[in-house]
């Protein structure tokens, strides 16, 4: 499908969900349980993979990337949650509207349609959809309603599901996907698969990818999770960025992506003070894409950080987290020279990602001055960058804090980054306030009152640690 096919569909799925902003995004998308509308699986599925796509990389990159410090927020509402002041009804819009009566809702009626009428391609990719979002919400708020989720009036308080068994239910639903993605029965999603155009090919290194991270983030629980995480890449990654799974927005007013319609509308963040200072410190020549103001403009040319243009395409998963995957997967396994590779590649890839970004500057601010973006090698600018010992120690001084610094770089404002710290610790943080950064979200005001299952809030906080967070 060309480009200016794939903008015409999510233009015209833009308009009819009427995407304004912040809270009531998806307001009047929702499918009511009690009076369902008789839909196809063509219809639900570029719905579902919008609504996830805004979801992840809106409240998700905002409210984790505060946690990270990727993200400083410094006016009205996020100026609160700067300070860690974060509140059940902060999360109705993200955690209720959104990913469980929106995404998960609407991928189990795809689900259900797609199983029924023997779509087999469809059942698979819904299935895909659903392990990365559970594992998602998982990650993000541990226990979580799910065996007796999604039943509408049938169970109105189902039960909290312990994460580790949410965690074989994601691996569960990896394998079906897998299974029914490899077959040859039923329709195609073509055109309306936003993502990868109903090529299963590409679906299934997907769920090689989604395996690998869900095994890493288990590695303090399971010994054996590195040689999981290594055998799922063997299976199939990404061969490079063009086999992202990526949704792109559109430029209208209506259709424009998650950061910049908040930037626009909000403006109360900026590109984290730590971050920045990280960058610095190690001569990056990305300060001036990844560091850039949170600003966006009117003239698409001028956008120089990657997130903020209008139009981006949202990566549910990244070519560049795929190798420092698997740099560390490889240190920790002890194969030294293969680490230090990918974790070399991973740079690689994250500098070519940045290069587009870069050329609509002017000039590049580098540590011996501004540079004309003319007259730049780009070659020689990563090259001058892996020269310095603190990015590349070598092969045998390579050591974990070298992958996951780099990682947490090249993936800024990634929900990702938020587990990343929370597993080894890096980088080191010192809190916004307090004594302590948050590990989790609190769960949704109208869970907490509507849901008699929902653990307390005095019994666990913002600070507790979910299963896998080993201390």
């Amino acid at each position: 499908m060309t480009k200016n096919k794939f903008l015409i569909i999510l233009t015209v799925l833009a308009l009819a969900f009427s995407l304004p902003g912040c809270q009531d995004f998806f307001e009047d998308v929702n499918v009511d349980p009690n009076n369902p509308v008789e839909v196809t699986p063509n219809v639900i599925l570029p719905q579902v993979q919008v609504r996830l796509a805004w979801t992840i990389w809106g409240e998700g990159s905002r409210f984790l990337g505060i946690l990270t410090q990727h993200v400083d927020g410094i006016a009205r509402q996020f100026f609160v949650f700067q300070q860690y002041e974060l509140q059940p009804d902060d999360m109705d819009s993200f955690m209720g509207d959104n990913l469980y009566s929106g995404v998960l809702m609407d991928n189990r009626q795809l689900m259900q349609l797609a199983d029924e009428n023997g779509y087999h391609y469809y059942a698979g990719i819904a299935r895909a959809l659903e392990a990365y979002t559970m594992l998602f919400m998982t990650d993000t708020w541990g226990d979580l309603p799910y065996s007796e989720a999604f039943k509408g009036v049938e169970n109105l308080q189902p039960k909290f599901d312990p994460q580790e068994q949410i965690y074989n239910a994601v691996f569960t639903r990896i394998s079906e996907a897998r299974t029914l993605l490899s077959g040859e029965e039923g329709p195609v999603a073509t055109t309306n698969d936003l993502i990868y155009n109903g090529d299963p090919a590409q679906w299934l290194k997907f769920l090689n990818v989604l395996e690998a991270r869900a095994h890493l983030h288990l590695a303090a629980r399971d010994g054996g999770s590195y040689g999981k995480a290594l055998a799922a890449l063997q299976e199939g990654g990404f061969e490079s960025a063009s086999d992202e799974p990526r949704l792109a927005f559109g430029n209208g007013a209506s259709e424009t992506g998650p950061w910049f319609q908040f930037i626009q509308d909000r403006d109360d963040t900026e590109v984290g003070a730590s971050y920045t200072t990280l960058l610095n410190s190690l001569n990056d020549p990305r300060i001036n894409t990844l560091g850039a103001a949170h600003d966006v403009s009117d003239n698409p040319a001028n956008y120089s950080h990657p997130i903020f243009t209008r139009n981006w395409a949202t990566p549910f998963m990244t070519y560049p987290e795929q190798l420092f995957m698997l740099a560390e997967i490889q240190f920790e396994m002890g194969q030294t020279a293969d680490a230090h590779q990918a974790y070399l590649d991973g740079i690689a890839a994250s500098f070519e990602q940045n290069e587009e970004y870069f050329l609509r500057l002017e000039t590049l601010e580098l540590p011996g001055g501004p540079v004309p973006v003319s007259e730049v090698d780009f070659d020689q600018l990563l090259a001058d960058y892996l020269a310095q010992s603190e990015v590349d120690p070598g092969e045998n001084g390579l050591t974990l804090e070298h992958i996951m610094t780099q990682k947490y770089i090249a993936l800024y404002a990634d929900p990702e980054v938020f587990n990343d710290w929370r597993r080894t610790g890096i980088p080191e943080l010192d809190p916004n306030t307090g004594s302590q950064i948050p590990r989790r979200l609190p769960y949704a005001e109208q869970t907490i009152l509507l849901n008699d299952n929902t653990p307390s809030p005095a019994d666990l906080t913002i600070f507790s640690r979910v299963w896998w967070d080993v201390q």
